[in-house]
């Protein structure tokens, strides 16, 4: 998913390959995990009535820290930030909807498994003749800046591409006709337009999708007990409820094929 100065930092911390860790026993001292999420990204993490964010990533953020016996401070910022805050230690882990890619593996610590399932979608406005994005070459196609999303765009050799700072300002964009394509997660997609976003879906799957926690380097034990809790989850069936309760459908598994 997400400015010149972000990019500036995270370039500095990747060349400089300095990070700092956060341990188990910090956090357990702290009796607080902080951690980092867009909150423009829909059902995954958004704006709540009630004030601060919800969503899928958030109840598993929760969870975590209920399961490690610490509160959850979640923490709202630029999608583009979030591994430059991670490597200096402003945010504990991230649960943020993150793509392992082979620059980020070089950043940050992965979990040691996907702890949702999805695919990347390319969306059109409602009544549009498009069929991929073979179709919409040379035209504006938008994405967040700074995801997967982004990447895969430019690969396939669009470049006419216009980069948001989340999913809900590229939607606008996208109905309100700045951008012909909008690409983002497939159940993103889908559930905007549940709510009544006037697009529909274009062509095939681009490519498959899987999301992970994400934290600083060097921190083995809170990444081991961050696994714990997430295995815990898939097995007592809470990480399929989280997805269903936002979803509507079971993501915490992988897609038959």
């Amino acid at each position: 998913m997400h400015t010149l100065t972000v990019r500036l930092t995270l370039s500095l911390v990747l060349v400089s390959g300095s990070a700092l860790a956060t341990d188990l026993a910090t956090v357990k001292q702290k009796g607080v995990l902080t951690v980092a999420m867009s909150g423009e990204y829909p059902p995954f993490s958004q704006p709540s009535l009630k004030g601060g964010l919800e969503g899928f990533d958030v109840d598993v953020a929760n969870d975590i820290g209920k399961r490690l016996g610490v509160k959850v401070k979640v923490v709202k910022t630029d999608f583009s930030s979030i591994i430059a805050g991670l490597q200096s230690g402003i945010f504990d882990l991230a649960v943020a909807s993150q793509s392992k890619t082979p620059e980020r593996v070089k950043a940050v610590d992965f979990s040691d498994k996907p702890y949702y399932y999805d695919g990347v979608q390319l969306f059109v406005p409602a009544g549009s003749k498009a069929q991929g994005l073979k179709s919409l070459k040379g035209q504006p196609v938008g994405v967040a800046l700074g995801t997967i999303f982004e990447k895969l765009l430019r690969q396939q050799g669009q470049d006419n591409v216009v980069t948001f700072s989340g999913e809900q300002e590229g939607f606008l964009a996208l109905t309100s006709g700045r951008v012909v394509g909008f690409l983002t997660e497939k159940s993103v997609g889908a559930i905007a337009i549940k709510k009544g976003v006037r697009m529909q879906p274009a062509g095939p799957v681009v490519s498959g999708d899987e999301t992970y926690v994400t934290f600083a380097k060097n921190s083995p034990l809170l990444k081991a007990a961050v696994n714990k809790a997430l295995d815990g989850m898939r097995t007592d069936g809470t990480m399929k409820k989280i997805s269903q309760r936002w979803v509507g459908l079971d993501l915490s598994t992988p897609p038959t094929k």
